[in-house]
């Protein structure tokens, strides 16, 4: 158990952690009359307002050992007060640095003496001697910047730690201002709250007021909690709240016992303390004494376990070599047998970064064997690394390879679709799908995008022998590039936007099309399809009225079959067998409207059958008029093919017989 005079007056308000030992502090820090040790790791827990930042961030451990320099000559001593002074830990390095100026300045007054004696023994007068060489300019230069760097960080926490103050006295005044208010106790309570969250995140204040005023402030919390008495109902949520919270706290303390890191657990410690203090309220009476006793008993197991530490400390060094040592061996072990396969290398670099992992978690081992442990373990992780990096250079060289003949069989297949004999050689594309599948292995995300390709060019020849696709033959490839060029001319003109010139248009940019010459098969098919879609889109983007553009669009349709009988049968059967279905469709709407009791217009049933009846019956109505364009057409082609005789009417529209 803790000392009772080492406990606060009120157990869940004040708390002090008392470690057996404390940490040396850097230079400078206000705390440098605490006693210190060169093996303690942490602190006593701060008190409410203790700077919780007072250096830059730690790294693991804030163990100050002071280092011997005496070794290093002049030059070394000012770059390794360099290095040190711009470290990011440059601060909890205070002794270590005034450790190197003083040996630099023993080194450098004799070597002084030493050019002194050497320059009057050549016959030189003392008056004119002079030496100040480079590093010793950069090392004044280095100490000038490293004084100021202290000024600058001692003025900037004063000046945070005065605004801090300041803050903390108006949240202290907020808090009297709550008392007797006259307004919705829940919002009172939501404004305390404010303030609660407001003073936990204002930093720390000058340490001659911090105790002052953390009693002033929890004076006057307990003032509001008292005058919070009378909404019990508040009171008792947020004391529960608080038990909770704490009872989470002690549960994890318990558990630090079992952390074999003692320093971490003791570093935890000190955490869980500043939680229990700074950040949470009061609980219930009953349970006040019963949470501090238990969480100070969890408490007293880190304390004397890190007390033990101490005085074990160097079997401790001593056994983390030890347990260093054996994983070091197992990694030269993996080292000496790394596999040659990426299955089994991958396995063997998962355990070998396991016991790195665990290499780096075991503490601190003796200094004498401290350098020699580090150099070992970079030297077998470079070699590893220097091993696996190899290893998968030699497979990107391979799959490059793989890449490369894959890339090969696809032009390959390409070369053969453009070749006039394409169909003989049905069996080399058997072989090249042999060989593809032959070749090794490729990285799956550009394997994928490689198959993708050579499987679409292999279905485009096979799907040319099923078609009975046929390339254009060489002497229509002139036509059917003049053709081309005429159609991407097309896509430029500008189109009249009334009916008669339209057709005048077309019929001329038709005739020219053609007097370009034949194309045969589905090489004529697509230029034909080409040269439509071309006028199409000139329709579509012109001023022509909806209308207009349809029959833009069946005059085209027509002058297609117009001179092809069989073509424009198909498109007669075509266009009755579309207007029988809509009729169809149509019926149905009908039959349908008679089950409707309510034909009203507030109906939407009702309006929305009767709307796609009007579209059905419009659209059978521009079918209808394209039928009579397409039996006009049928009836002209029948008169050019039958020859006029005496007595037939020049009117084929009054009657279509012949006279006697």
């Amino acid at each position: 158990m803790a000392d009772t005079k080492n406990k606060a007056n009120d157990p869940q308000e004040e708390v002090k952690i008392d470690s057996p030992k404390a940490i040396s502090t850097p230079e400078g820090d206000p705390n440098e009359n605490q006693n210190t040790t060169e093996i303690t790791d942490e602190v006593a827990a701060p008190t409410e307002d203790s700077p919780k930042k007072e250096a830059p961030e730690k790294t693991e451990t804030t163990i100050e050992v002071v280092q011997d320099f005496s070794q290093l000559d002049l030059t070394e001593l000012a770059e390794e007060l360099q290095k040190r002074t711009k470290a990011q830990q440059w601060f909890s390095n205070g002794k270590n640095i005034q450790k190197v100026i003083h040996t630099f300045d023993g080194k450098f007054k004799a070597k002084i003496q030493e050019k002194k004696e050497a320059f009057i023994k050549e016959g030189g007068n003392e008056i004119d001697f002079y030496f100040k060489p480079k590093y010793k300019n950069e090392f004044d230069q280095t100490i000038r910047e490293y004084k100021k760097n202290k000024r600058n960080y001692f003025q900037e926490r004063e000046q945070s730690q005065k605004l801090n103050l300041d803050r903390k006295l108006e949240i202290i005044e907020s808090l009297k201002e709550l008392i007797n208010i006259d307004e919705n106790i829940n919002m009172i309570y939501k404004k305390f709250k404010n303030l609660q969250d407001s003073w936990h995140k204002t930093g720390p204040v000058p340490r001659a007021q911090s105790n002052n005023i953390w009693q002033t402030y929890k004076h006057h919390t307990e003032i509001f909690y008292d005058f919070l008495h009378l909404n019990r109902e508040l009171r008792d949520l947020d004391f529960k709240h608080n038990y909770e919270e704490k009872i989470k706290i002690i549960e994890q303390a318990e558990a630090l016992s079992e952390i074999p890191d003692v320093l971490k657990a003791s570093r935890d410690l000190n955490t869980l303390h500043r939680l229990w203090k700074n950040d949470l309220g009061p609980v219930a009476k009953e349970h006040r004494e019963e949470l501090w006793t238990r969480f100070q008993a969890a408490s007293q197991i880190i304390h004397a376990k890190r007390q033990e530490f101490d005085k074990e400390y160097d079997n401790i060094l001593e056994e983390n070599l030890n347990k260093k040592n054996a994983l070091l061996d197992q990694m030269e072990g993996i080292k000496n047998k790394l596999p040659q396969n990426h299955s089994e290398l991958r396995k063997a670099i998962d355990d070998f970064n396991k016991m790195r992992n665990e290499f780096q978690s075991i503490g601190q081992v003796t200094r004498k064997h401290s350098k020699n442990s580090w150099t070992r373990f970079r030297e077998i992780s470079r070699e590893i690394n220097r091993e696996k990096n190899q290893f998968y250079k030699s497979q990107k060289a391979e799959q490059k390879k793989n890449i490369d003949l894959k890339k090969g069989l696809i032009n390959e297949v390409k070369e053969i679709l453009e070749h006039d004999d394409w169909r003989s050689y049905s069996n080399r594309m058997k072989n090249i799908q042999k060989d593809w599948r032959a070749v090794g292995f490729v990285p799956r995300k550009l394997s994928n995008a490689l198959w993708d390709e050579f499987r679409s060019q292999c279905n485009l020849y096979f799907d040319r022998i099923k078609s009975g696709y046929q390339r254009i033959n060489k002497n229509e490839i002139a036509v059917h590039d003049k053709k081309e060029e005429f159609i991407k001319r097309i896509q430029g003109l500008q189109m009249p936007p009334e009916l008669e010139p339209f057709k005048e248009f077309y019929n001329y940019q038709w005739e020219e099309y053609n007097q370009l010459g034949t194309l045969t098969g589905n090489t004529n098919r697509k230029s034909v399809e080409d040269f439509n879609k071309a006028f199409f889109s000139l329709i579509d983007k012109s001023d022509m009225e909806q209308s207009v553009q349809a029959e833009a669009k069946n005059h085209m349709r027509f002058s297609m079959i117009k001179d092809d009988e069989n073509e424009l049968y198909r498109e007669i059967q075509n266009v009755k067998k579309t207007i029988e279905d809509l009729n169809g469709e149509a019926r149905q709407l009908e039959n349908n409207l008679d089950y409707f009791s309510n034909t009203s217009s507030d109906n939407p049933l009702f309006v929305d059958v009767t709307s796609r009846l009007d579209k059905l019956k419009s659209e059978i109505d521009k079918h209808k008029e394209q039928l009579v364009g397409l039996r006009k057409i049928k009836r002209e082609m029948e008169d050019k093919n039958v020859p006029p005789q005496e007595g037939t009417d020049e009117n084929p529209e009054e009657g279509n017989g012949t006279g006697g």
